[in-house]
């Protein structure tokens, strides 16, 4: 073959990678977890594995009926949020699905192995077997829901137009401004704006959006996103799934901004 034909074939590849990137395409949210697990339902044996790590690294924040009482719930947030959550009463924070909805059983899972900056530990070196099985037994035994196993909230690729870049940061800004946010978390999101109380009536204190370390969802591209887009139930923080329906794309200049914010 001659070096002309392999040139143009070459650069038709490279074409078709760039047409490819550029576009972006639309996923629910359940494409953003991690770990893509068989979501079968939980036997009996995987059910128990998870009660007994329960006992030895859970209860002695969120209880032995699973309501946020034990031990050390009330040094962790005796007058303010966050305390430890009350699987029963089925209000969850760290979700990739609607708001009001259960979590998935991965976005469980998620918040396990990744535990919560300045609250709960990461529990990641239980290995993937545990982690799921802590996460059938909150299930079985404390939620006594069957949880979704899909989510109809949009998830659009970080890819084409809405890498980040100057112009994305400067749309995120007037974003910002357009939905109130500075509200709740300041003109300069170091999160000095009112303060509410959360379903407990616990004092809650906005987010410092300078600070990722506080991002109790998760501090990458997608976890914001997922944030923006579920909202943290319990919590004053709302879904802005619906001010973004149909250009949910748009939400990525939003995050481009909030990470803009961080300190140097």
């Amino acid at each position: 073959m001659s070096r002309q034909k392999i040139s143009i074939l070459l650069m038709a590849f490279f074409m078709i990678g760039v047409a490819t990137l550029a576009q972006s395409q639309e996923h629910d949210m359940s494409s953003m977890n991690h770990t893509d697990i068989p979501m079968k339902e939980a036997n009996e044996m995987e059910v128990a594995h998870g009660k007994g790590i329960y006992a030895m690294s859970c209860v002695y924040c969120h209880g032995i009926s699973g309501k946020g009482d034990g031990a050390a719930s009330m040094f962790i947030g005796p007058y303010s949020h966050p305390r430890p959550n009350d699987f029963t009463a089925r209000i969850f924070k760290f979700r990739s699905t609607e708001s009001g909805q259960l979590p998935l059983l991965t976005d469980l899972m998620r918040t396990i192995r990744e535990g919560i900056p300045g609250i709960m530990p990461s529990f990641r070196n239980m290995g993937e077997s545990g982690i799921r099985a802590v996460a059938a037994y909150l299930q079985k035994e404390f939620i006594q829901r069957p949880l979704p196993t899909k989510t109809t909230i949009k998830y659009v690729e970080h890819v084409g137009p809405y890498t980040y870049s100057v112009e994305s940061v400067y749309r995120g800004m007037a974003l910002y401004r357009e939905m109130g946010c500075a509200g709740c978390h300041g003109q300069d999101g170091k999160g000095t704006g009112e303060h509410l109380t959360d379903q407990r009536e616990l004092r809650i204190h906005p987010i410092d959006l300078t600070r990722t370390e506080t991002f109790g969802n998760g501090v990458s591209h997608e976890d914001i996103y997922r944030t923006l887009m579920t909202g943290l139930d319990g919590t004053p923080m709302p879904s802005f799934g619906d001010f973004f329906i149909g250009q949910e794309d748009r939400a990525w200049d939003l995050v481009h901004y909030i990470l803009s914010l961080r300190e140097k």
